[in-house]
């Protein structure tokens, strides 16, 4: 009889055990595909930011008061009213530094508190225009403002204000037209009013003044050089460079990442030994048997091939199960977490990985059980008959 014949029947006559083994080998698959999986996309969604802000650099009054967030950065302060703030001077030292010609924008930014129909709102004056060619996570439901009076509404104030394009609203008792809405960006953009500079500044009353400066480096190799001389021509003024931020983060999921890995490891090691367990538990029980194939003619080796080919076919239908099991997991993992923004993405390296894993696990889990079947003696076994 063929001794693949042989192995699926004898699965079949022992499914209770043989369900036993394919679930642990399928546990540890999918764990390994799941945490494997999410490492990747973790680390393609932070390199897909750091190619959209790593470049960026955000000066600051050194001494400001202002309590904010912007750009991923905490401007933190009492609220004391007495904002530190920036002048065009300041704008102007920054176009004249030696790597000037490596800075591809220094928009200025100017946060101010509006109140839109009895609700407190942040205004964000800006270069709107430069703003949508730099920051291309930009994205506008309706049209760009073409006029000083229009204004751009973040995802959340259009919710708020139940706004669309076209319609009209009033701040500082002067009226603007919604020009149109940015797209969700998960930044302070979603709730800000996007003004053109000079008009909030002129609502405001506070005519030149600067909070902060987005600078735009053209290369990100330029990033460090450019802080050091921001930082010799504007004393005043503090750095931070948002690279730094994201690469700090990324530290963290490296650290989250390698836990991970940790706990697959466990996973893989505790299936391993059930599998081990498991098979070395059905060898005993099948003395009787092992002892009549010896008594027949078969020699030691097919009575180990016939229990490693066992392992095989559990170890596939596993694989199957565990890579299936561990990509559904990973798409769902970052839907439980609405918090989390990850750009979940399946690598058909990590199927090929779970396979191999499964494989892996399964035989060299199945060494001892094989040994100790082809190394029984079929005197002592056709005692059993």
């Amino acid at each position: 009889m063929d001794l693949r014949h042989m192995a699926y029947r004898n699965l079949q006559r022992r499914k209770g055990k043989a369900l036993l083994i394919a679930i642990g080998l399928s546990v540890a698959v999918a764990a390994f595909v799941l945490v494997l999986s999410l490492i990747l996309s973790l680390r393609a969604t932070m390199n897909d930011r750091l190619s959209k802000y790593g470049s960026n650099l955000l000066v600051m009054p050194a001494s400001s008061e202002l309590n904010l967030s912007y750009g991923g950065m905490s401007i933190e302060g009492t609220d004391s009213g007495q904002v530190a703030v920036l002048s065009e001077q300041d704008l102007q030292a920054l176009k004249k530094l030696p790597s000037a010609s490596r800075i591809s924008a220094a928009l200025p930014v100017l946060l101010q508190p509006v109140d839109i129909e009895g609700s407190p709102f942040l205004g964000l004056g800006t270069d709107v225009a430069q703003s949508l060619v730099v920051k291309p996570w930009w994205k506008v439901e309706g049209a760009p403002p073409t006029r000083p009076d229009d204004v751009l509404l973040g995802l959340n104030v259009r919710e708020s204000l139940k706004t669309r394009p076209g319609d009209t609203i009033s701040v500082g008792g002067r009226s603007f037209r919604v020009a149109g809405t940015l797209w969700e960006t998960g930044g302070e953009e979603d709730n800000a009013v996007i003004f053109d500079r000079a008009t909030l500044a002129d609502v405001a009353e506070r005519p030149g003044d600067i909070t902060l400066i987005e600078v735009t480096a053209d290369d990100g190799k330029m990033v460090d050089q450019l802080v050091a001389e921001i930082e010799k021509s504007l004393p005043d003024a503090s750095v931070t460079s948002i690279r730094k931020s994201i690469e700090f983060t990324n530290q963290a999921n490296d650290a989250l990442a390698g836990f991970g890995l940790v706990i697959t490891v466990l996973i893989v090691a505790v299936a391993a030994v059930t599998v081990a367990v498991t098979m070395l538990t059905v060898v005993k029980e099948r003395q009787k048997e092992i002892g009549v194939f010896r008594a027949v003619g078969y020699k030691q080796r097919h009575i180990a091939q016939l229990v490693l080919l066992e392992a095989a076919m559990l170890s596939s239908a596993a694989a199957l199960a565990g890579v299936g099991l561990g990509a559904l997991a990973g798409v769902v993992a970052p839907r439980a977490v609405p918090a989390l923004t990850l750009h979940f993405s399946f690598s058909p390296i990590v199927a090929v990985a779970g396979v191999a894993l499964s494989f892996a696990i399964g035989m060299v889990a199945a060494l001892y059980p094989a040994r100790h079947a082809a190394n029984m003696d079929p005197v002592n076994a056709l005692k059993y008959i």
